[in-house]
């Protein structure tokens, strides 16, 4: 079965409680600390650069993948668009795609995806792309768990 989305625009509202949006609305400082949340697992935090290359013709998602024991932060470095989909995990662990949700980031959105939340991997629309990647890396073979889909995910933008 294939499935389409539409990409909606990214608000806090709409893309809750799969992501947190890093920023502040007031002006001043403030703390996330969801962005160094993990479990108890050996490992250490990582700071990496991501140097993705744009999607050329259509979308389409062929895997899904989450990481139990760490959230995961994308902070734009040098961005167009880009695109985010999320989806909630079924009763055998399995992505639930009747439930995904794709949206349209900008340069200036940096987000930070929940701990064990399904996602697509990151995937620039405009231009040559570089994004700060903020995660534990953690020294269990469950770090990240990849789901590859039976048929891809299109999205439209």
């Amino acid at each position: 079965m294939s499935i389409t989305l539409k990409a909606q625009p990214l608000t806090a509202a709409a893309i809750a409680p799969y992501v947190t949006l890093l920023g502040s609305d007031d002006g001043k400082a403030r703390v996330i600390p969801e962005v160094m949340d993990k479990d108890d697992v050996a490992g250490a935090h990582a700071f990496t650069v991501l140097c993705p290359q744009p999607v050329t013709g259509a979308i389409s998602i062929t895997a899904l993948e989450r990481h139990p024991h760490s959230t995961q932060s994308f902070v734009p470095l040098k961005a167009g668009r880009w695109l985010v989909l999320v989806a909630p995990t079924a009763a055998d662990g399995s992505p639930d795609l009747s439930g995904a949700k794709a949206f349209l980031a900008g340069p200036e959105d940096a987000i930070c995806i929940g701990q064990d939340v399904w996602h697509a991997g990151l995937t620039v629309l405009d231009q040559p792309a570089q994004f700060g990647m903020i995660m534990w890396k953690a020294e269990s073979e469950e770090d990240g768990i990849l789901f590859r889909l039976d048929a891809p995910i299109s999205v439209e933008i």
